[in-house]
């Protein structure tokens, strides 16, 4: 299977961690689409629920050692016929036709309809929603498209709120590396519809906090 993977022209965590993932495979062909980085302002937050992402390599760091061809993003539409699927790493607005191409892949950290939108995990806390992300190929509405796979996120009595993060995200980094697997094996499950969410403030995360330990004990495996 012939893939390119979205993302930055800068580095970046999880595409490397997607990227080396699958190139251990040796299922797939692997190419690049770079979109330009701008740096971000610094959001304060009590709780960082996803690893910093913008460290480590880059994809044309990939490339100097692999060989992956590496396309500008400006020119997805004399490339979108030469893959199978893009996967999205990391992106900033997708064009509407690209998006609604029916070949862009993604996972969701949130279980799609109930949970889309800017700071899923955090949100299921607070609203005592399930835990999970959510494989899907994307269109041009956000955390929406044509849903592959569910895939719920345990939760232990030992956890702490950080090591069920880091447990989440890893999960959707597994789903990534697996995808190809997830698609011949499409398993959907029935959730509620709701609005997507916005980045969660200070204040409301302190309550999201304040409520993780009875989140907890309704979803803690027994």
């Amino acid at each position: 299977m012939k893939i390119c993977i979205l993302t930055y022209d800068y580095p970046h965590k999880k595409t490397a961690q997607v990227y080396f993932g699958l190139h251990a495979t040796k299922r797939h062909e692997i190419d690049f689409m770079i979109m330009p980085f701008t740096k971000r302002r610094a959001r304060k937050v009590l709780f960082s629920h996803r690893p910093e992402q913008f460290v480590g390599c880059s994809a044309k760091d990939i490339s100097n050692r692999d060989g992956n061809i590496i396309h500008q993003y400006n020119d997805w539409s004399s490339q979108i016929d030469k893959y199978d699927y893009f996967i999205v790493c990391g992106s900033n607005l997708i064009d509407k036709d690209f998006a609604n191409s029916g070949k862009i892949l993604n996972v969701h950290s949130g279980l799609i309809p109930m949970s889309r939108g800017l700071d899923s995990f955090k949100w299921a806390i607070l609203k005592n929603n399930k835990l999970g992300n959510t494989l899907h190929i994307i269109n041009e509405e956000a955390d929406s498209g044509t849903i592959i796979y569910h895939s719920e996120t345990p939760v232990f009595p030992e956890d702490d709120i950080s090591t069920l993060a880091e447990r989440h995200y890893q999960m959707e980094i597994w789903m990534l590396q697996n995808f190809d697997n997830l698609l011949k094996k499409p398993e959907v499950n029935d959730y509620e519809s709701n609005k997507a969410t916005m980045r969660m403030d200070i204040d409301t995360e302190a309550l999201m906090l304040q409520n993780f330990e009875d989140y907890k004990k309704k979803y803690q495996i027994k």
